[in-house]
C-alpha cells in the first residue's frame, strides 16, 4: 500500500464565504438590480438572444415565451453579481453582471478606469471562448456578451451555460470524510487541465485579446491586474517580473505620500523587497519563453464538481494570462494543504504525485512544447526562484506580502549567496 493510500480525513476544513458577510457590495448591487426592474432587462435580453439562436437553427417559436430569473439562485462577487435563468425550452443559462459598485483601484481617471475594464473583460470572454475552443477543460460555452456600459443593462455582461455542479465543501458538505482517493482524484484533474494548457504556448506575456487575424483568434494584450492597472505586454520574463514590481512600488509610494493607509509604511517595505526580488526570479534559458496561459484565480470556489468528486466546471477567468515557466503550476490548486489542517507531508506527497502524472502526460505523446522544457517546468517546483516567483505572484495583497516578508529575504539572500559564490 501507497503512503496515504485509504487515508481519511473528518478534520477538513470548512471555509466561510465572504459573501455571507453583511452588507456585501454584491448582495447591494442585487439588491438595487431588482428595485430598478433591471432583472426584467435581463431577462428580456436573454429571451431575445435565446429566439435569435432558436431561429438560426431552423425552429418556429412562440414569441410569448419569456426567460425566467431564479431569484433564489443568486451568486455573488465583489466585482460580479450572476443570475440563473431558466430559458423557454427550460434549458439553464447564467448571466453575468459586472459590479458598478465596485471601486477599489489605483486607477484614478475615471477614463482610463472604463477603458481598462472593458480590456479586461474583453480578455476573460476571449480566454473562455479559447480554453473551450482548444482544450477540455469544462469551460462554459459563452452565448452573448457587451463589454461596455452603453448597453441596455448599464454594465458589461456575459449571457453564458450554467454548469450544474457546486463549489467546495461539496461533495463532502453531507459531512463525509475526505479520503485520499478523493484528493488524488480531484489533483489529476486539475493537473490535466495544467497539462493541457501547457499544450498551448505563447510568446508573449498578457492577457488574451481577440484578433480575427490570428490563427488562434486571440492574441496576446496587456495585463489588467486586480487593481485596473495596465502594463505590458512582454517578450521577456525578467522584464515582466521587473516592471510589474516596480509599478506596484510606485502605487505604494504614493499611497504612502497622500496617507492613505496606517500600515503603508509596512506595505511599501513589502514592496520594495519584491523589487530586490525580481532581479531573481525568471530562469535566463527561458527567459524569452514559452509562456503558459494560467487561470488567476483557481481555488475551491472557482472549481464546479458533482458527487463523485469530477471537476465539471472551471469558472472565473478573470484576469487569466500568460505566465513565465517559474510562475506556472503544475497543481494550479492543492486540496491537501488548503482544505485540511497543514501537514507539509500530505503537501508534499500530492505535489509530488501531480509532478509525477505530468511527466507521464507529456509522454504519453505529441506536444507543442519541447522535451527539455517539459523536464524544466517540472524542475523548477520547488526551487529557490520559484518560490521567489510565487511569492511574488501573490504582490497585490500587502498583508500576504507582510506575512511572507521574512522568508523572501531570506531566499533573495540565498540566491545572492549563490551568484557570489559561483
Amino acid at each position: 500500500m501507497n503512503k496515504g493510500e485509504g487515508m481519511e480525513y473528518t478534520d477538513w476544513i470548512k471555509p466561510r464565504l465572504f459573501q455571507d458577510d453583511s452588507g456585501f457590495i454584491g448582495k447591494i448591487f442585487a439588491a438595487q438590480n431588482r428595485e430598478s426592474g433591471l432583472e426584467e432587462a435581463i431577462c428580456s435580453l436573454a429571451t431575445e438572444t435565446w429566439i435569435n439562436q432558436q431561429m438560426q437553427l431552423g425552429y418556429q417559436l412562440d414569441r410569448s415565451q419569456e426567460a425566467v430569473l431564479d431569484t433564489d439562485e443568486l451568486w455573488f462577487g465583489k466585482r460580479k453579481v450572476l443570475y440563473r435563468l431558466r430559458m423557454p425550452d427550460s434549458s439553464l443559462w447564467m448571466a453575468r453582471l459586472h459590479n458598478t459598485l465596485y471601486n477599489k483601484t489605483a486607477v484614478t481617471d475615471q477614463t482610463t478606469r472604463i477603458t481598462n475594464q472593458i480590456l479586461l473583460f474583453e480578455s476573460e470572454v476571449a480566454t473562455m471562448q479559447f480554453v473551450k475552443d482548444n482544450t477540455q477543460i469544462p469551460v462554459p460555452k459563452v452565448y452573448r456578451y457587451d463589454f461596455t456600459y452603453e448597453n441596455v443593462l448599464g454594465t458589461p455582461y456575459i449571457f453564458m451555460e450554467y454548469i450544474a455542479g457546486k463549489s467546495y465543501p461539496f461533495p463532502f458538505s453531507k459531512q463525509r470524510p475526505i479520503k485520499d482517493d478523493d484528493l488524488i482524484k480531484i489533483h489529476t484533474q486539475l493537473t490535466n487541465f495544467a497539462w493541457q494548457l501547457s499544450k498551448q504556448p505563447f510568446d508573449r506575456i498578457g492577457q488574451l485579446r481577440f484578433a480575427t487575424g490570428e490563427e488562434r483568434g486571440v492574441a496576446i494584450g496587456p495585463i489588467i491586474d486586480r487593481k485596473e492597472r495596465l502594463y505590458g505586454p512582454f517578450t521577456s520574463s525578467r522584464t515582466f517580473y521587473k516592471e510589474r514590481a516596480k509599478t506596484v512600488y510606485e502605487f505604494e509610494t504614493r499611497r504612502h505620500l497622500l496617507g492613505e493607509d496606517p500600515d503603508v509604511e509596512d506595505s511599501l517595505e513589502s514592496a520594495a523587497l519584491h523589487v530586490l526580488a525580481a532581479e531573481h526570479a525568471g530562469k535566463e534559458c527561458f527567459d524569452s519563453g514559452p509562456f503558459i496561459l494560467q487561470h488567476a484565480d483557481m481555488h475551491w470556489q472557482n472549481l464546479l464538481f458533482d458527487e463523485q468528486c469530477t471537476i465539471v466546471g472551471v469558472i472565473d477567468w478573470e484576469w487569466t494570462q500568460t505566465v513565465p515557466l517559474d510562475s506556472f503550476n503544475l497543481l494550479p490548486w492543492n486540496f491537501a494543504s488548503k482544505m485540511l489542517p497543514y501537514r507539509a507531508e500530505n503537501a508534499t506527497r500530492h505535489q509530488q504525485n501531480s509532478l509525477q502524472q505530468f511527466r507521464a502526460l507529456s509522454d504519453m505523446g505529441s506536444t507543442t512544447i519541447e522535451r527539455h522544457v517539459v523536464e524544466a517546468m517540472i524542475s523548477f517546483q520547488g526551487s529557490l526562484p520559484q518560490h521567489i516567483a510565487r511569492y511574488m505572484d501573490e504582490y497585490n495583497w500587502p498583508e500576504v506580502r507582510r506575512k511572507h516578508f521574512d522568508h523572501l529575504k531570506e531566499l533573495i539572500s540565498k540566491m545572492n549567496s549563490s551568484s557570489q559564490s559561483q
